[in-house]
C-alpha cells in the first residue's frame, strides 16, 4: 500500500496552466502512480496550483492556508477526479465492441474464473462456487482457502479440495480459443489471467501472464526446495498434504503449489510486462472476472483513461460502472456471436470435441438475442 511521506519544504514553483488534453494525460498519469507518489513527482510546484489539473477552483479564504493544510483537500480532487476512469460515451453497442476488435492491434485481455467455467472448473464467488461452502471447510472467512498464514497452520484444507481446481483433465473454453484467434490475428498484447488452470497454454496462446501463478511448480514453505507440480499430484488426488522429502531433521515441511495466495506478493513477471504494455493498449477486454482481487482488478484503472474497455461477463459489476460496452451473458456465447460478427469463422481453432460444440445458424441469432450492451 501506498504510504504518505514526511512532509517537505515549502514549494514556490507554479505548476504552468495545462490544456485540456494535457489534463488528461496528467490525470491518467497520477491514478497510474497513486496519489503521494504523484505528489512526490511534482513536490517543486506549490501545492495550490496543483489544483488546476483536477479543474478545481480553490475558493479564496483557502488560499491562505499552509500547504500541508491544504493536503487533504488536493487528495480529494484527486479521488473525484482522477482515482477512477470515466467510461466514453461515444462507445456503448455490440457492433462498437466488434468494431473496436477489428481495428485494434495491441489488446490487453484479463480473464477470471468465469473463462473455465464451462470446462468443469468450479468458480470462486458465484452463488455455488467454492467461496460459498465455509461450513464444509469449517472457516469463518472464505478467504482463508487461500490465505498464506492459514495455510501453514491448516494446510489440510486446502488440500481437501485442491483436487477440484487442479488442471487434469479439464480442456480449453470458447473463451480461451477466443482469446487465442486474437493472438494468431496479431492483435494480441498480452492475456493476463487470475486463473491458476493453465487452459491458456492448452490452448496454444503464448502471449500470457500468470498473475496468480499456476500448479506447474510447487514450493516447500520451510526450506524453499522447488520442484515440478506433478511431484505432488497424486498427494492432490489422495486428499493429502504434501510433505518435504529435502528437509533436514524430522520436522519437514508442507509443500504449497505454484499459486499466488493472499499475503503473497505477485510474480515479478506481471509487474515488468504491464508497465511496458499499458503505455501500448489500445483495447482492454475483460472476461469472466469480477474484479475483486487487487492489485490485477486495478489494472483497468491504471491504463490510459482513452483506451476502450469492454466487459464480458455473465453478470453486471455495479462496483465497476466504467466500462465503456458491457456484454452481459455466458462468456462463450458471447465470443462465438463476436467471431461470427467478425467474420473470422473460418480462423477458429475450437475443437468439435471440446465443450460447447460448434453452433448452428439458429443458435447465432439466439445467441444474439441474449448478448446485451450496456452503457453505465
Amino acid at each position: 500500500m501506498e504510504s504518505e511521506p514526511e512532509a517537505k519544504r515549502i514549494k514556490t514553483m507554479e505548476f504552468p496552466d495545462p490544456t485540456d488534453e494535457q489534463k488528461v494525460a496528467l490525470r491518467d498519469e497520477a491514478r497510474g502512480l497513486g496519489f503521494w507518489s504523484w505528489l512526490e513527482k511534482y513536490q517543486d510546484y506549490e501545492i495550490l496550483s496543483l489544483f488546476k489539473i483536477f479543474d478545481v477552483q480553490v475558493p479564496d479564504e483557502m488560499k491562505e492556508m499552509h500547504p500541508e493544510e491544504l493536503l487533504p483537500v488536493l487528495k480529494y480532487a484527486f479521488m473525484m477526479r482522477a482515482s477512477k476512469r470515466e467510461r466514453l460515451p461515444q462507445y456503448s453497442t455490440v457492433e462498437d465492441a466488434v468494431d473496436l476488435i477489428r481495428k485494434s492491434k495491441n489488446i490487453v485481455v484479463l480473464t477470471g474464473a468465469g473463462c473455465s467455467v464451462s470446462c468443469g472448473i468450479p468458480d470462486f464467488r458465484s452463488k455455488n462456487g467454492i467461496y460459498s461452502r465455509l461450513q464444509e471447510f469449517d472457516l469463518t472467512d472464505p478467504q482463508e482457502m487461500f490465505d498464506l498464514n492459514y495455510f501453514r497452520i491448516r494446510p489440510e484444507t486446502f488440500y481437501s479440495f485442491a483436487h477440484e481446481i487442479y488442471p487434469s483433465n479439464f480442456k480449453p473454453s470458447p473463451s480461451h480459443y477466443f482469446i487465442k484467434l486474437l493472438e494468431k490475428k496479431g492483435k494480441l498484447l498480452n492475456n493476463y489471467t487470475q486463473n491458476i488452470d493453465t487452459l491458456e497454454s492448452i490452448a496454444g496462446i503464448k502471449r500470457v501472464i500468470q498473475c496468480h501463478g499456476s500448479f506447474a511448480t510447487c514450493k516447500c514453505i520451510e526450506c524453499g526446495h522447488t520442484m515440478p507440480g506433478k511431484e505432488i499430484e497424486a498427494d492432490i488426488f489422495a486428499k493429502q498434504v504434501p510433505i518435504c522429502k529435502v528437509c533436514p531433521g524430522e520436522d519437514k515441511g508442507v509443500i504449497k503449489p505454484g499459486i499466488v495466495f493472499f499475503g503473497e506478493k505477485l510474480p515479478l513477471e506481471f509487474d515488468m510486462a504491464f508497465a511496458q504494455d499499458r503505455t501500448q493498449v489500445d483495447l482492454l477486454i475483460v472476461i469472466g472476472s469480477s474484479l475483486k482481487v487487487a492489485p490485477v482488478a486495478d489494472v483497468k484503472d491504471h491504463i490510459p483513461s482513452q483506451v476502450p474497455q469492454i466487459l464480458i461477463n455473465r453478470e453486471a459489476l455495479p462496483h465497476m460502472r466504467s466500462f465503456d460496452i458491457q456484454l452481459i451473458g455466458y462468456s462463450d456465447a458471447i465470443v462465438k456471436e463476436l467471431v461470427r460478427l467478425l467474420g473470422w469463422e473460418q480462423d477458429f481453432d475450437f475443437p468439435v470435441d471440446q465443450p460447447g460444440q460448434p453452433w448452428t445458424r439458429g443458435e447465432l441469432e439466439y445467441v444474439s438475442l441474449l448478448i446485451v450492451a450496456v452503457a453505465v
